[in-house]
């Protein structure tokens, strides 16, 4: 018994010094592993295509990518078909797949028949397929301050009305009692600026948090191509993130790949992938522990390829 002893404490410091010594088992307590992506995907073109999407999934495969926006604004009897076969095929890569539509126009009230119709389509188009053939959920991006004149001229009004249609859709999904996700697309700034802040539903809040309140998830484009400073990304997110981890809500921080853009500090088009994917890290380690945090939403899904692509 004695000598099962001995050989107990040995084995014990054995293993502690192998730890503290060996290069192979030091673990930085504060490298978190990211969570899988999400992407958007304008390109209507793509589910009507098998190559196409088979390259597509080939690159979510690489990229940690399992959540697709994928623009489904209209639907015909050809295009029905396309998504049918498009979900089905994602679904078997275990990649999830929300269809993505949005229009300035469609955050005011005039309007929001356009966007509600939107959404009921969505809904028979799943209730007239096979589970494996749906869309798991809807992303919205509808940004009301594009539209110009009218935004300057009055923001709190069309913050509202925009407010008002995101509870609308809420309202139509419980009344269909339809098990679909419902998430949108903001940017970083909606909580920067007080002159923002609306009264909606009995409560002054920026738009950022009212929007948190009523969906099930958020999308903030919080495009810059430098993580650290009070001007990058990982400042830009904070109050998202933290109002979202109080109200038990996800957040995915969606960063830029797309060409052309000014200033040219909110997207990594010029940058190489080694670069982006460096600040892009410093973005998951400052968030990936909070329970809030759902992942990285890259933006687009042609721009980020063409960047990996790039020599």
């Amino acid at each position: 018994m004695r000598n099962g002893a001995k050989y107990t404490k040995i084995s014990k410091w054995f293993l502690i010094i192998l730890f503290i010594f060996s290069p192979t088992l030091l673990i930085d307590a504060q490298d978190i592993a990211e969570p899988p992506r999400a992407m958007w995907v304008w390109d209507v073109k793509i589910p009507a295509s098998k190559e196409s999407t088979r390259r597509l999934l080939e690159f979510c495969k690489t990229r940690n990518i399992n959540r697709l926006y994928i623009s489904a604004h209209h639907f015909s009897e050809q295009n029905i078909q396309n998504y049918r076969l498009f979900n089905r095929l994602a679904h078997s890569h275990d990649i999830s797949v929300h269809a993505l539509g949005g229009d300035p126009r469609w955050g005011l009230e005039r309007y929001h028949q356009q966007p509600l119709r939107w959404f009921e389509a969505i809904l028979s188009f799943n209730r007239a397929v096979k589970p494996r053939e749906r869309f798991d959920g809807i992303q919205n991006d509808t940004e009301v301050y594009l539209l110009g004149k009218p935004w300057e001229q009055n923001k709190g009004k069309l913050l509202k009305e925009y407010l008002d249609l995101n509870r609308k859709i809420i309202e139509l999904r419980q009344i269909e009692e339809a098990d679909i996700i419902y998430a949108c697309d903001i940017p970083f700034w909606y909580d920067d600026d007080p002159s923002l802040v609306v009264i909606w539903d009995g409560q002054a809040k920026s738009p950022s948090f009212h929007i948190l309140d009523t969906v099930d998830s958020v999308t903030i484009m919080d495009y810059r191509n430098f993580a650290d400073g009070p001007n990058g990304s990982i400042a830009l997110a904070k109050n998202e993130i933290e109002y979202a981890d109080s109200v038990n809500k996800k957040i995915y921080i969606g960063q830029e790949t797309k060409e052309n853009l000014y200033p040219e500090h909110i997207t990594f088009a010029k940058m190489t992938e080694q670069e982006m994917e460096s600040e892009i890290r410093k973005l998951v380690k400052a968030y990936g522990s909070n329970p809030a945090f759902a992942g990285i939403a890259m933006h687009h899904y042609l721009s980020y390829r063409k960047l990996v692509e790039k020599k």
